[in-house]
């Protein structure tokens, strides 16, 4: 996804140790994973990969106690995390209820910022902040929001996009959405690649899929709607909030300095036969 051998391990590293915080939990343990093609690629990229995957084990609090390696035609690199929490304090995508605000904490569009990577068509600045943003742990947005017991429902953005995991949490709470499609946050440049056609399979298969799911209101900027759908590389925490929790919550972010957006609210029960996210321009 990135050029750098040791930006890859990085946010190979935080991406895997996302599931834990996106559960309220603490991570301890962590085993690489790692697909190497030892006679084409020089060791040192493997020692780089390697140094930044441990370098954010390490800022995890985590110990690296091993790992599994194999000759592979392709770098393929993860870890395999465990994590623990108190036993009444586990967080799910479960939970949302009527009233909550939906806030997030990171900005979207990697995806779209990896593939303009792929086909050589990128500002270094997008790349830069994009990188940055992969590789950062969401371990302190987690610890701040489980501190106050803010969320009502928290799980991570990675793969299926907002969308897509903002409508397992629709699913599983038995509730219904609206998002504000102008309060999403974007990476710098993200929307001029999309008007350049910059578009990853993975967002068109969660458009195809997801969509069953949405409603449009009105005549939505198109591009906002991409990014909605948009497949996320090791993404920021989505929560539901109820609304006597969501100032204290804004208000602990901002004097952490750790960014917070508003993107919409649970606005009711689901409804049989009515679509589980509205998207309002």
């Amino acid at each position: 996804m990135v050029d750098d051998p040791y930006t890859f391990g990085q946010i190979a590293a935080a991406n895997a140790l996302s599931d834990v915080y996106a559960m309220g939990g603490r991570p301890i343990t962590a085993l690489n994973l790692a697909c190497f093609p030892v006679d084409t690629v020089e060791k040192e990229v493997f020692n780089q990969i390697l140094h930044g995957g441990l370098d954010k084990i390490n800022e995890s609090g985590a110990a690296l106690l091993g790992g599994h390696s194999i000759d592979d035609k392709e770098i393929k690199y993860g870890l395999c995390v465990t994590g623990i929490c108190h036993v009444n304090e586990i967080y799910s995508n479960k939970g949302a209820m009527p009233g909550d605000f939906l806030y997030l904490t990171k900005k979207l569009g990697t995806g779209f910022i990896v593939s303009a990577l792929c086909e050589s068509f990128l500002k270094a600045d997008s790349l830069k902040e994009a990188s940055l943003s992969m590789a950062k742990l969401n371990k302190k947005a987690s610890k701040l929001a489980v501190s106050i017991k803010a969320p009502n429902a928290l799980t991570d953005v990675t793969g299926f996009g907002l969308i897509g995991h903002l409508s397992e949490m629709m699913v599983a709470s038995g509730t219904s959405c609206d998002i504000d499609l102008k309060s999403l946050p974007a990476i710098k440049g993200v929307f001029t690649l999309i008007e350049k056609g910059v578009n990853p399979s993975g967002t068109k298969r969660n458009r195809k899929y997801f969509s069953r799911f949405v409603s449009e209101a009105g005549f939505p900027d198109e591009n906002h709607v991409w990014l909605s759908y948009g497949a996320e590389t090791s993404g920021g925490l989505l929560m539901s909030v109820s609304s006597k929790n969501a100032k204290r919550l804004e208000r602990l972010f901002g004097d952490s300095g750790e960014p917070l957006f508003r993107i919409g609210m649970v606005s009711g029960k689901k409804v049989r036969g009515k679509s589980l996210i509205n998207l309002v321009s």
